[in-house]
């Protein structure tokens, strides 16, 4: 099949055509020969590039607790990442109305909005025990 191809062949009538009709078809060819050129120059630089090895970071999923913890411990600890995550969370929410107060939105009602929401999907907020403080 690739017998019948040269690159001599396909360069000489390239410019047979640009003999012919250099105004008209100089430019489109031009484009293409770059376009070409361009896209066989990535595939030659993307073997180079992210070629970094990736190590992944170490997990633990487990902490050690010891066999004699109570429920009442089990629960502190509970409530204590509870309260971690509600700081993140009441973090996070305030920098969004402030960047809604900066947007021009009225923040306030999009709030009553979203508590409307939640009311009338059923969506409860267990309250905390007495002795729990964040």
């Amino acid at each position: 099949m690739l017998k019948d191809v040269s690159v001599g062949g396909g360069l000489s009538d390239l410019f047979t055509l640009l003999r012919r009709h250099p105004k008209e078809q100089a430019v489109p060819a031009l484009l293409a020969l770059g376009c070409s050129g361009f896209i066989f120059f990535l595939f030659i630089i993307d073997p180079k590039i992210n070629t970094d090895v990736y190590v992944p970071q170490e997990v633990v999923y487990v902490e050690n607790w010891s066999l004699e913890r109570t429920d009442e411990d089990i629960m502190a600890d509970r409530w204590a990442v509870q309260c971690l995550k509600d700081k993140r969370d009441a973090k996070r929410r305030e920098a969004m109305k402030s960047l809604g107060r900066m947007s021009g939105m009225d923040v306030e009602a999009i709030e009553r909005e979203a508590q409307a929401d939640r009311l009338a999907r059923g969506d409860i907020e267990v309250e905390r025990p007495a002795d729990v403080t964040c």
